[in-house]
């Protein structure tokens, strides 16, 4: 199994570089909903962005990450603009650190799919919610980005369709069309999978939405997958 958090110490300076203070995404927002006065935890939440987006929301925030390079930033970040944001060095496996039913909501942002182990971290992220507490969590789509994939063009008409292959083969891979700035290993799981390990830990899915993206095969295909849980 690859160290993820040794993936991310050794790109944290570029991961940070490339991505800033952030950038918005209004499908995750509306999905997360009315934040304001809620007591939220972001799980890998690198350098903060979205726990700073949630603070400015109006959210009690409590940033938690793997990776004590891309905490340093965020912490940094903290002191230079204050949002009250605490940040906690913790492994998302487990959340040891994090008492049970401590929080309103959970928010886990494009990160589920470079996390080894999905079971123990959605039963860890189920255990620190309090009941009918919600998780909202972003992934690329396991449908259309697969161990196997590509795109092709259309020299007749100009149109770029995806191609996708070894749905089927669950675990890690090395995804060579992935940005500079991220680990070179993702995980892929089926989509089934996602819902029924959910599902298993007490956070069924309530809502899911599947925006269209901004390049004409995304158009196509939704190359990501937002979905919003309950606990139970």
């Amino acid at each position: 199994m690859v160290n993820l958090t040794s993936a991310y110490e050794e790109l944290a300076d570029a991961y940070h570089a490339g991505v800033g203070a952030g950038f918005d995404d209004p499908t995750f927002d509306a999905l997360v909903g009315d934040v304001n006065g809620q007591r939220i935890a972001a799980v890998a939440c690198g350098q903060g962005r979205d726990a700073r987006r949630l603070a400015e929301l109006g959210a009690e925030v409590v940033g938690i990450d793997a990776s004590a390079s891309l905490l340093a930033h965020a912490r940094r970040l903290e002191q230079e603009s204050p949002r009250g944001i605490e940040y906690v060095h913790d492994d998302a496996h487990e959340l040891r650190s994090i008492p049970d039913a401590s929080f309103d909501a959970v928010v886990c942002h494009m990160a589920l799919m470079d996390i080894p182990e999905l079971e123990p971290t959605v039963r860890s992220i189920a255990r620190i919610l309090k009941p009918g507490g919600s998780f909202v969590a972003s992934i690329v789509h396991p449908c259309y980005k697969t161990p196997a994939d590509g795109e092709l063009i259309d020299h007749v008409d100009g149109t770029t369709r995806r191609i996708v292959g070894r749905y089927f083969d669950e675990g890690p891979y090395n995804s060579v069309t992935r940005l500079e700035i991220l680990p070179r290993v993702a995980y892929h799981r089926m989509l089934s999978t996602y819902v029924n390990t959910l599902t298993a830990a007490g956070l069924p899915i309530v809502k899911m939405l599947e925006p269209v993206g901004d390049r004409p095969v995304w158009q196509a295909v939704p190359g990501l997958l937002y979905f919003r849980c309950q606990r139970a």
